[in-house]
């Protein structure tokens, strides 16, 4: 694989890192900013509105612009972002620079995902995009661990120090290795946008949110569903969330390669289905600790394994709007996160959380009815005629 995409692969870990590094580190920031610890927790709500609302939006004002130089563009950003989160002198200094750290994050993870597949070969373009998913996947599960042991033993601002050293590091070696790419488009961007309209796009882009809303009606609440079900401690479910973790990491390699190797079509619904079967598992996997990890193994690994061949579908689909597609289903995994994580929310507290999975299972299912839509109940995008209407 080629070794500029896994320096991509590096930036989207070490800029994915400050998504989640702030759970890790809130009770810090809240005693130290005088703030209540909900309070802080908006930190994380406003980033992940920002990340899923900037995205198409900045992806798409930045079209035309030549690749290389928009990715180092975010990344000085970024890495602006994390030094005034390292100097804020009050809460709202820092929220307003977890703004500024989503949005440029938003463009550096979707970056990534295109440059991946320019630079890869064609028969080698799902285990590039699989490779960017695995970065993003280690970042989100290494974030609170990497936040928590910093912030506790050099204050939370160094937490942000050290994502800021990281980043400039990576965006020196990116700068000197990193040929230019100018935009692929040559569509307008009202053009663009009106790819959205059409039943095999749209479609696409369901199966996203569908599936993280039936993965997070479940995950958002894993520590009440694993003391409820199996009694395990604090400490044994942090080993649980470690095995998930690594399994995700290893389902973005597996989605890639898979794609490559079957299509990304036939991945899409294989890694679907293995996804809800293993949420559906999951209340009757609790019943030993070796038959719930092996449980667990599966759930993250086809959580992840879709999100690459989806991506490669999209480039497939519609190749002149690579940029706005994938910046849509990158905003559309996070509207299924928030979705999931509501539903979630209303189940539980009116049944018994064993309910969150049967119901996560079964919105997975829907996503690979959305899935076939996309791909066989629909008609063909015809971009023909998209081309043929007034820019």
């Amino acid at each position: 694989m080629n070794a500029r995409i896994v320096l991509l692969a590096v930036a989207s870990f070490v800029v994915g890192t400050v998504e989640l590094v702030i759970a890790g580190i809130l009770n810090l920031i809240a005693t130290d900013l005088n703030v209540s610890l909900g309070a802080a927790g908006q930190l994380v709500s406003v980033y992940s509105l920002i990340f899923a609302l900037g995205s198409p939006i900045l992806l798409a004002l930045t079209a035309r612009w030549e690749r290389k130089k928009l990715l180092l563009a975010a990344m000085s950003l970024f890495v602006v972002g994390c030094v005034v989160s390292m100097l804020a002198p009050n809460f709202t200094v820092l929220l307003l620079s977890r703004v500024l750290l989503a949005a440029s994050c938003s463009v550096v993870v979707v970056l990534s995902v295109t440059m991946a597949a320019h630079l890869a070969a064609p028969e080698t373009k799902g285990r590039a995009i699989g490779i960017i998913f695995m970065g993003i996947s280690a970042s989100l599960v290494l974030g609170v661990p990497l936040g928590t042991f910093v912030g506790e033993r050099a204050g939370w601002r160094m937490t942000f120090a050290l994502i800021a050293g990281l980043t400039l590091t990576v965006l020196l070696v990116l700068a000197k290795a990193l040929p230019k790419l100018e935009s692929e488009s040559a569509e307008p961007l009202r053009r663009q946008l009106r790819t959205l309209r059409t039943p095999k796009i749209w479609s696409a882009h369901l199966i996203s949110v569908l599936q993280m809303t039936g993965q997070f009606a479940i995950y958002a609440y894993i520590s009440p569903f694993l003391k409820t079900t199996m009694n395990l401690s604090t400490q044994t479910i942090s080993l649980v969330l470690l095995v998930y973790g690594a399994a995700g990491v290893a389902g973005g390699w597996i989605g890639g390669w898979a794609s490559d190797r079957l299509g990304a079509r036939r991945t899409i619904l294989i890694a679907l289905m293995l996804h809800a079967a293993a949420i559906f598992l999951l209340p009757v996997a609790s019943a030993s600790m070796p038959s719930l990890l092996a449980a667990v193994i599966l759930w993250c690994a086809f959580n992840m394994a879709p999100s690459p061949a989806i991506q490669s579908y999209l480039l497939a689909s519609s190749p002149g709007s690579a940029g706005v597609q994938l910046s849509f289903n990158t905003s559309a995994l996070h509207i299924g996160v928030a979705l999931g994580s509501a539903i979630g929310g209303l189940i539980v507290n009116r049944y018994a959380v064993t309910l969150n999975a049967w119901a996560g299972g079964g919105i997975v299912l829907l996503a690979i009815g959305s899935a076939l839509f996309s791909m066989y109940a629909s008609k063909e995008t015809k971009f023909e005629e998209i081309n043929r209407e007034p820019a």
